[in-house]
């Protein structure tokens, strides 16, 4: 490769090769980016017109030419934004509403075009010709911010921001930015308006967790995938031990994809001085469903209640609009992952165990927690409960989902079970890990992050070195991109 093709693949959007975390091609940008910083950190105006570039050229990167309309987008709420903050009655909610129109007019172009056309001429009889509309990636994310942004001005919980330089790099911050997590303006523009303060500590902690979501995403997850995905595929080829290690596997390597690419992106954001907050807290050690959306996608799940539960009347309209206005929530939170009934289905169904988990809790009063072996048989009941919704969270279709719930309970027999370990050791023994790591309390996780900070720095090396020989051995042809890019 002569040095005119090195600066085509370095400057120049692929879309065969998108810029990702997990990538050769980030790792080396990461290290040049981190070494830019460290020299203009300490002076606002430089350090955010730095990171405000970097961060357009890399969802330049990622998505190519939609750059534009995210920029576009972020410019049009900015001045209604503007506009709304120095109205009064009526005129506030006009522009808000601009806001909303123009945010979700964008979104549910690219995102839902296709899916309210092919509904729509299904209902007429008709045959519908799918439009050639790519789905720009981390559009759901960066709406979600921008309206965030707009209706906590609107609230007047946030005064506007004038600095355009520092609202348009609170959007684009590129550790979260095409995958979350979804930071609230509130609590991420006052640190811009603080002096970075970087010490030793919060950096070793920063990498840790990098390292942690490279563990996650390119070992665990990116293993188990290929497995899982050979079974999803075509699970009628595979019996049912087969295909209920495929559903256990999924349920892990969703958790490890997404949580990893969590831990990188507040990593990445610890290391520069910014705090990006929590976004997943051990989910599958949730003893009810209402404990497992306070510990997974907290950011999105948070952002649900805030945006959507609590304006349509949360608990404070009776107990039949709380039960409606969890559901809608669930089916609109559904739908957010992606345009096909199939997720509507995902979102439904949890809005429907969350319904069932509140009135459990009026008929028992909550007084069954106080017992151990009804703690044990919440978590049963809720992983089980998740693990089965996964199925059709990733199955191609209905149909697909139902054959592969059919290949467990019509092709069951344990007797496979001791072959399939024989046969799919690497796969059992990362299957195993993923949920030893996962069990580690908490507290105990935070003993594990401050001995790895106390070792020396070559000892850190090493370990660094060893993990990406690691996934070097461990990976698929190509780097595999992360799931929840596609939402």
């Amino acid at each position: 490769m002569n040095f005119k093709e090195l600066l085509y693949d370095v400057f120049v959007y692929r879309p065969e090769a998108p810029l990702l975390f997990n990538s050769f091609e980030f790792l080396v940008l990461g290290i040049l980016v981190l070494a830019i910083y460290a020299a203009v950190y300490r002076h606002k105006r430089p350090r955010t017109l730095f990171l405000l570039a970097f961060s357009l050229f890399f969802y330049y990167k990622t998505s190519g030419i939609f750059v534009l309309l995210l920029i576009g987008t972020l410019v049009a709420v900015y001045l209604m934004t503007r506009r709304m903050s120095r109205c009064e009655g009526g005129g506030r909610k006009w522009w808000l509403a601009g806001v909303v129109a123009v945010v979700l007019g964008v979104l549910g172009y690219f995102k839902y075009a296709n899916f309210l056309g092919e509904n729509f001429f299904l209902i007429i009889g008709k045959e519908f010709h799918h439009w050639d509309i790519l789905l720009p990636v981390g559009i759901s994310f960066y709406s979600f911010q921008l309206l965030s942004y707009a209706i906590d001005v609107y609230r007047r919980e946030l005064e506007e921001e004038k600095d355009f330089l520092d609202y348009a790099f609170y959007i684009t911050f590129f550790p979260q930015l095409v995958a979350g997590p979804i930071v609230r303006a509130k609590s991420f523009l006052p640190q811009l308006k603080k002096d970075i303060v970087l010490n030793r500590n919060e950096i070793e902690k920063g990498f840790f967790l990098i390292m942690m979501g490279l563990f996650k995403k390119s070992i665990l997850a990116d293993y188990l995938s290929q497995y899982n995905d050979l079974v999803f595929a075509n699970p009628g080829a595979y019996s049912g031990v087969e295909t209920l290690m495929a559903i256990y596997g999924y349920a892990i390597q969703i958790y490890c994809d997404f949580s990893g690419y969590t831990d990188m992106a507040i990593g990445m954001g610890k290391m520069m001085g910014f705090d990006l907050g929590i976004n997943f807290n051990k989910p599958y050690q949730s003893t009810s469903l209402t404990d497992f959306w306070r510990r997974w996608h907290i950011s999105l799940s948070s952002w649900l209640r805030d945006y959507l539960y609590i304006p349509l009347g949360g608990n404070r309209k009776g107990k039949f609009r709380t039960y409606l206005n969890l559901l809608i929530t669930m089916l609109l939170g559904g739908l957010w992952h992606g345009a096909n009934w199939k997720f509507i289905f995902w979102g439904g169904m949890h809005g429907v165990g969350l319904i069932v988990d509140k009135l459990w809790q009026i008929i028992t009063k909550g007084k069954l927690k106080e017992y151990r072996i009804a703690r044990i048989v919440g978590w049963f009941i809720t992983l089980h409960f998740v693990v089965f919704l996964w199925i059709f969270f990733r199955a191609d279709s209905f149909a697909t989902a139902w054959e592969i719930i059919g290949q467990v309970f019509n092709s069951f027999d344990l007797a496979y079970l001791p072959v399939f370990f024989e046969t799919r050791k690497l796969f059992v023994l990362l299957l195993l890990l993923a949920v030893a790591i996962h069990a580690i309390p908490s507290s105990k996780f935070g003993k594990v992050e401050r001995a790895y900070i106390r070792t020396p720095f070559l000892v850190k090396v090493v370990a660094f070195i060893i993990l990406i020989q690691c996934i070097l051995q461990i990976k698929s042809s190509d780097v595999q991109p992360f799931i929840y890019f596609q939402f």
